[in-house]
């Protein structure tokens, strides 16, 4: 217990130190967003430090975990992972990617993983709904892997308003602690402590998560949750299917086909930012705050209505979807319009 407190305040002393010293940090990194483009909402340069406590306890946690074995072997492997995301997202912050890059690299690691153990790899899901196991045979890997970019990229779409990212990443890593027995509440309490500070000076604009920070924290995300998906997968409940897991990343989900899609039909790059992003039109209609709020609210209610209720799973997500394109399709045709009148007068 003692142990355990003294790891927590040594994290969150080492976020305090980093925070203080972020402007010194980005400028020696070279890490700093500079709102040069139209779809940026800060005005000032910021640092894009939010996420190096985060990084920082990953590798002790890595190595300490290496000569006392803490935890369990794919533990060790995910914060590899996890570690080895960040550098990628440290240099796609210096240089500036291109999505099919990031693509590329993140694949790469994640074939990796699935190399060093087996317990990462997705190689059958259960629906509740249906009472049945889908075994994915020699397509394991490969279905994996789009899992992983999938969350990956559709968080880092959703990373447009100050804490939009940071708060999803702490809901959706409180809600997997409530969804699956597990043994890392340490480590899942200093992340979730470090996500709320990191959230507090986000939204204020203090300093930003970054490429570094997002595809990190998801990627670490997505293959925490396969690795409680696979030690639960012969003990299955509605709360642990695969029914629960696709709801709690369900809108920004959504909007990452949506635009993948739109741009594809539109004859346009998917990997290519834009403004048609359901944050953007939130901002369009209210304050970043009620943005936020709205944001928040769309995600967390799907979820809460499926962990805490007796409401079929199958109709959380139809409604959820269904909502969804109702937004999408009355913002497009009216909404969008109404603006554009306004702007022309």
């Amino acid at each position: 217990m003692i142990n355990n407190l003294i790891i927590t305040i040594l994290s969150v002393s080492v976020y305090f130190v980093i925070y203080f010293f972020r402007k010194k940090i980005s400028l020696l990194l070279n890490v700093i967003d500079i709102p040069n483009e139209e779809r940026k909402i800060h005005k000032i340069p910021t640092p894009k430090t939010a996420s190096f406590s985060i990084v920082l306890f990953f590798l002790a946690s890595l190595v300490l975990n290496l000569f006392y074995n803490y935890f369990d072997n794919e533990l060790n492997v995910i914060l590899i992972g996890a570690i080895l995301v960040f550098i990628v997202g440290y240099l796609d912050d210096k240089h500036k990617f291109s999505a099919l890059n990031k693509v590329f690299f993140i694949s790469f690691i994640s074939v990796f993983l699935c190399t060093l153990s087996e317990n990462l790899i997705i190689s059958e899901f259960y629906i509740f709904s249906l009472d049945t196991f889908f075994r994915l045979e020699s397509f394991s890997v490969i279905f994996t892997i789009l899992c992983v970019l999938c969350l990956v990229n559709s968080l880092n779409l959703a990373d447009g308003i100050n804490g939009l990212a940071t708060g999803l990443i702490f809901f959706w890593l409180f809600y997997i602690t409530q969804i699956y027995e597990n043994n890392l509440n340490l480590i899942t309490n200093i992340i979730l402590i470090n996500l709320i500070l990191i959230f507090i000076h986000n939204y204020r604009g203090d300093h930003f998560l970054g490429d570094s920070g997002s595809l990190m924290l998801s990627s670490f995300l997505a293959f925490l949750v396969i690795n409680f998906h696979n030690q639960n997968i012969n003990s299955p409940v509605q709360q642990n299917s695969s029914e629960s897991i696709f709801i709690l990343f369900i809108i920004p989900v959504l909007d990452m086909i949506r635009l993948f899609f739109e741009r594809l039909i539109n004859k346009k790059n998917p990997g290519v930012g834009d403004n048609s992003h359901l944050h953007h039109y939130l901002i369009n209609e209210f304050t970043n705050k009620q943005a936020l709020i709205i944001y928040f609210l769309a995600v967390n209610i799907p979820i809460i209505m499926s962990l805490y209720t007796s409401v079929n799973k199958i109709y959380i997500i139809i409604m959820t979807i269904l909502l969804y394109i109702f937004f999408i399709f009355y913002y497009n045709h009216f909404l969008k319009k109404t603006h554009a009148r306004k702007k022309h007068k």
